[in-house]
C-alpha cells in the first residue's frame, strides 16, 4: 500500500474533486483539506452552496475524513473557485 496525495480545485459549479478507482477497498478512509480562502462544500453532483442540495462543508484551513469504495466520486464546490491545488486530498491505497 502507498500513501497518495493529490493536490486540486474547487469550481462555482458542482465538479469531480475525488474518484475512488475500482480497486478501492470498502471504507477506505480519503482526507480533504481545505486550503482555499473560503469554506468549499462536498457532497453528490447535485451539491450547492446553499439551500436544500447544500453540501457538507469543509470551513477554510480545516480538514475532515469521508469513507469510500470502489469507484465513489466526491464531488465540490465553492462560492469563488478556489485556487489550483489549494484542496488537498490524502488516502492509502
Amino acid at each position: 500500500m502507498a500513501f497518495i496525495h493529490v493536490n486540486t480545485q474547487t469550481l462555482t459549479t458542482p465538479s469531480v474533486l475525488f474518484q475512488a478507482s475500482k480497486n478501492t477497498s470498502p471504507q477506505t478512509p480519503v482526507s480533504i483539506y481545505n486550503g482555499h480562502s473560503a469554506s468549499i462544500f462536498v457532497g453528490d453532483s447535485t451539491i450547492a452552496t446553499s439551500g436544500a442540495t447544500i453540501g457538507r462543508t469543509i470551513p477554510a484551513a480545516t480538514s475532515q475524513t469521508f469513507y469510500v469504495s470502489a469507484n465513489d466520486i466526491v464531488y465540490a464546490i465553492s462560492a469563488a473557485a478556489s485556487a489550483t491545488g489549494a484542496v488537498v486530498i490524502t488516502y492509502t491505497a
